[in-house]
């Protein structure tokens, strides 16, 4: 898919467990991501919130919890909504952004000289999505 504009932030096509929190709401809506990046992120979700409704947004990532607060940017009924992350405490930004790191890193393409014999495998696992084919 090309998007008509060009993000602050680069997303990362995988899938971890998330929540939004709306205050509204008694009740957290979970899901998964389909891509995250440093700016925000869309999670699958099948009640989803209006654009500009302002939620609290729970990422596990490796089994670590990350909060950040966030705003509804897209929707898609009954896919999933599109947030833009508006805070997040330093500690948690520096832990999203080295799992970012490292995500980006196992689904790059590996050179066949670059691999290393007995090479260890990443500690988390990443699922990568692809657009349908047009």
């Amino acid at each position: 898919m090309v998007w008509p504009f060009k993000r602050k932030y680069e997303r990362v096509n995988l899938s971890v467990q998330a929540e939004m929190r709306c205050p509204a709401k008694s009740y957290p809506y979970r899901g998964h991501t389909v891509s995250v990046g440093e700016g925000g992120c869309y999670i699958e979700v099948l009640e989803t919130l209006d654009p500009s409704t302002k939620v609290e947004v729970v990422l596990w990532l490796n089994g670590e919890k990350i909060i950040a607060a966030a705003e509804v940017a897209s929707s898609d009924r009954h896919i999933g909504n599109g947030l833009k992350f508006v805070d997040m405490k330093r500690n948690d930004a520096d832990k999203l952004r080295a799992f970012l790191k490292a995500a980006a890193l196992a689904s790059a393409p590996v050179q066949p000289s670059a691999v290393a014999p007995n090479t260890a495998a990443p500690v988390f696992e990443v699922t990568r999505f692809t657009p349908a084919s047009l």
